[in-house]
Parts: C-alpha cells; structure tokens; sequence
C-alpha cells in the first residue's frame, strides 16, 4: 500500500519535480503594508502604522536565495508561526491562522481548504504540528486553555478573564473538517517552546520542548514516551531543531548570548544586562539523556534567527537550513562548519516563513509497531551513582560504582550552577549547593547519567 501510494505521488508530482529543484525549501511569502500617520500632538512628526498582510505560497533555492511565488493566489490572512506541515503525498502545505487550518497546492499555491478547528473538549488551538510520513498524519498539540471569569475589585460591574490553567494532549487534525481528534488520555503538560517541534517517524515519536525539557510522546496513543532535561554544557538556547532520516539524529541551533553590564544615566549605583552579541553553533540532542552535543567547532552563524520560522535537512547533502531572517545559511551537519550563506531575493515578498522540504523522510516506514515496549532506555536505569540525602538541605553526598570524573549541576534552565573535576578514581564525594538555594536541580555525573536533587 505504502509502495503504491508512493508511485502514484511519483507520477502525480513529476512535471512539478522538473521545475523545483529537489532540495527547494517550500514556505508562505509574507507582504507586509503600512501607512504613514502624521502625529496629532507633535506636528510634523509621523509614524508608521501596519494596515494588513498578504501570504502566498513560495519556493526558494537555498544556494541562491531566491524565493519565486508559487502561483498568484494571495490570501490575506496573518500566520500561526507554532506549525506547519508539508504532505508530499496530495501534494499540499498546511499552516494555521489563528485557529483556521489552511491548505495550500504545491503545483499551483491555490487554496486546497481552510477549515476552523474544533474538538469535542470546547475552543481549542492546534500547535506545533507536523507531519509524519510513515503514516500520512499531522500531529501536533491541542491546546486547551481553562478560564475563570472575575469580576473587578474597583469597578463592581465590571469583569475580566483569567487564565487558570493549560491542557496540552497529542492530537491529529483533518484539514478538510477542521476536526481535532485527540491520542492523549489526559494532559501531557501545560505548555511549550517555540524552539520547534519533529517527528521520528521511524519510532512512532513527536518531539517538542517546553524550554528546558525535551519530550517525546508516543504517536500510537498520545502518552508521555520519554522526558529528558536539556543539558545543554556550552550554550544558552537549542532551538530550531529537526529530524533526520538520514542518521537518526535531531539536529539544531545551539545559542549563546554574551552581555555586559551598562550603568544607568543619574542613577550610579544601578546597573542592566545589554545583550552584546549572540553565537550560533550546529547542535545534536540525545532525546533519551536530553544532552546536546555540539558539533559546529567554533561560531557558525552570528546574531539571531528567526524563531520557528523552520528548520529543513537535506539528506543528500547532510545539510541543515535555517533562515536568520535576511538569508538563509547552511551547516554542514558532519563538520558544523557553514557551507552556504544566501540574501534572500524575493520575486515578490519581503518575509519567508516556516520552512518545510519534502527530500527529508519522504519514504520512511515505522519499525516499531504499536503495543511495543519503551525501547528507548530511561534516564533512571542508566544512573550509575545515588545521592542521599535528597531532599537536602545543604549538603548531599554523591556514590558511584563508577570512578567519578566530572560532576554538572545545572538548574531547571539549564544555567550551569557547578562543575567539578577529579582524577583520583574517588566513588564518593559530599557537595553542596551554592548559597544553598531552594530549588531543584539536575546533577550528572560522566556526562551519560543524571538525577533530579531537591534543596529544601
């Protein structure tokens, strides 16, 4: 059946194939509009006010740069940056406005659909999807937020909506109803990073991360597969990230800012943060540890990118795309050195939002079937060491079966807060937190194993 349907999106795809290149990135042109109002209490003075937006659907060439419009459908409409999909099978992209879900033609750019969600849990949002080519599904998170009504201390008529709390589950979509069907049992969190979102189509996992966890969900039935902290030993940030079909691995962007201190003017004894400059290296994430692994050997990119704007590999080339939103750069994902660095040009547009290609995972097929056990190893049975107390209160005592090299506590950031050295082959060790700060923490010990530590 998969052969088939394969052939036939062979066939079907073609003539389209002859004109786009197979490594062109697929993604919504964006034209912004304003207006120049003239101040009304400072004459002569003027500024500009944002009227509206067109999108449509584009292809760039990540050598050159160059963003051609795919067709002269325009839609005006603003962009869900929290998602997108490519279907390489009918042919379409699918992206989200507000909470409309929208699909697009490949060959022409016409509107295929556009559809409100909606599930039987009441409003609810779609985010962070994509799409699976081992079984033709969009999965992503539905969100649904829970509200109380409270009426205003100062004004007694008067009332305003506060958020009590978020539900998160594993959902699909089908775009030509609008319909969210929901895997999750019951909430798997309450919230998410925009570093971006991939599936592992190979194991049946979605990926996602709220910030400083990185979690995979189990696509059969919606429940939590695997949640790891990020330890992340050189950087600040690892965002942006994808799958690769063509080892396994999910690649992205390792992110340290550098600041100073500014004194403030009239003030002497104040002082702020400026963010100085940012570096960006090419970074793998061990999904089951949480730990990333840094393979750009110095800065590949500096300043900033534009934050879920996408992500694409291309496996041919071992080249991971990211666009910083003036070009689009590519890093190689064997040496982490940049390969290309393209301006965008566009036919007709100034934005290029979330990226997709369809050269990565096009043909994949699941090896791990549903009912099958965890085969990913939890980060508990590959502790080799204990602490105790925990919870402490200041100190705590580290035991190894294994000579302990390098201890790590990070907090729930990811911000390094200690790291020790040793080299006399010592199994145990008694640490404490410094300043004794109330929190949790993460220790690892090696770098291959790490424990949760709770300070009183």
């Amino acid at each position: 059946m998969k052969r088939t349907k394969l052939l036939a999106f062979l066939l079907l795809f073609s003539g389209f194939l002859k004109s786009q290149p197979s490594s062109n990135l697929y993604g919504i042109v964006r034209q912004n509009y304003y207006s120049i109002v003239t101040d009304t209490l400072i004459p002569g003075f003027s500024y500009e006010v944002f009227d509206s937006a067109t999108i449509r659907l584009g292809s760039m060439n990540p050598v050159s740069g160059y963003v051609s419009n795919i067709g002269s459908n325009q839609i005006n409409r603003a962009i869900n940056l929290s998602g997108a999909a490519l279907n390489p099978y009918d042919s379409s992209f699918i992206f989200m406005s507000y909470r409309d879900i929208i699909s697009l033609d490949l060959r022409t750019g016409n509107t295929n659909s556009i559809e409100l969600i909606y599930h039987s849990l009441g409003e609810s949002y779609f985010d962070m999807f994509r799409f699976n080519n081992a079984d033709s599904s969009l999965y992503g998170l539905a969100r649904t937020n829970y509200v109380s009504r409270i009426s205003d201390p100062l004004f007694p008529l008067d009332s305003f909506y506060v958020l009590d709390s978020t539900a998160l589950r594993l959902a699909t979509v089908n775009t030509n109803t609008g319909l969210i069907s929901v895997l999750s049992s019951a909430s798997i969190g309450e919230g998410f990073a925009m570093a971006g979102s991939t599936i592992d189509p190979f194991q049946m996992l979605y990926y996602y991360s709220n910030g400083y966890r990185f979690i995979g969900l189990d696509i059969y039935d919606g429940s939590v597969y695997s949640d790891a902290h990020i330890y992340n030993p050189d950087g600040d940030i690892f965002d942006n990230f994808a799958y690769s079909c063509a080892d396994t691995g999910i690649y992205g962007l390792v992110r340290k800012n550098y600041y100073s201190w500014t004194s403030v003017v009239g003030f002497p004894g104040d002082s702020f943060q400026t963010l100085d400059s940012s570096t960006i290296r090419l970074g793998k994430i061990d999904p089951n540890t949480g730990i990333v692994t840094i393979i750009s050997p110095s800065g590949a990119a500096f300043g900033g990118y534009s934050i879920n704007a996408g992500s694409a590999i291309d496996p041919n080339t071992m080249t991971y795309y990211f666009n910083s939103g003036s070009a689009i750069i590519g890093i190689s994902m064997v040496t982490g050195i940049k390969v290309s660095e393209a301006s965008l040009d566009f036919e007709a547009g100034e934005h290029f939002d979330i990226m997709r290609n369809f050269e990565n995972c096009r043909s994949a097929v699941a090896s791990r079937k549903s009912g099958e056990t965890n085969i990913i190893p939890s980060i508990a049975s590959n502790s080799t060491f204990s602490i105790y107390p925990n919870p402490t209160t200041s100190l705590f005592q580290i035991s190894s079966t294994e000579p302990i090299q390098d201890i790590r506590i990070t907090d729930v950031s990811g911000k390094l807060i200690m790291h020790e050295n040793y080299g006399d082959g010592r199994l145990e060790t008694t640490l404490s937190i410094i300043n004794d700060m109330p929190g949790m923490y993460f220790v690892t010990v090696n770098g291959n194993s790490h424990r949760k530590l709770i300070v009183k």
